[in-house]
Formats: C-alpha cells, structure tokens, sequence
C-alpha cells in the first residue's frame, strides 16, 4: 500500500470514526494522556461543527427558496428591534 492509499484508508477511519457518537473508546485504567484526549475531542467537536454548519446552509437555502425572496441583510436583533419599536408606536 502506497502512502496516498494510507492516507486515504486514514481519513476514511477517521471519518467513520466522527460520524458516529463520541466514544472515547478508553477506561479510566487504560486512559492516554490528558492532552491526546482533549485533542481527539476537539477533532471530534470540529468535525461535528462543520456537519452542523453544512446542514444549516442547506436549510437556510430551502427556506429561502421557500419564501421566493431574498434573505434580509440586516442582523435579526435589528429587525427584532425595529418591529418592536413598530408595536411600541
């Protein structure tokens, strides 16, 4: 097995690895240490996060598809305040 096909075998556990609930697969016995653990953690988090932020893109642009209109520039806590303001009036 050539290096790119190792690299690739690699990527493939790891992915596998983080589209699965997190295990840390280790008892407190037999535990690596504290920095290997809070690194395979932030892997793990990192990778959630970008599969959470993919998927809300993707359910922004549906709904924005939905709705037939372009989104709104302007940060929701103006828009909140400006209706507010509106209902105060």
């Amino acid at each position: 097995m050539d290096a790119e096909e190792r690299n690739k075998a690699i990527s493939g556990q790891r992915k596998a690895r983080y589209e699965t609930d997190f295990d840390p697969g280790h008892t407190p016995e037999r535990a690596p240490p504290a920095d290997l653990r809070l690194a395979i953690a932030a892997e793990y988090a990192a990778f959630q996060l970008g599969q959470i932020n993919r998927k809300l893109d993707r359910l922004i642009a549906a709904a924005e598809r939905i709705a037939g209109e372009q989104p709104d520039p302007r940060p929701f806590s103006q828009r909140k305040a400006e209706r507010d303001q509106g209902r105060k009036a």
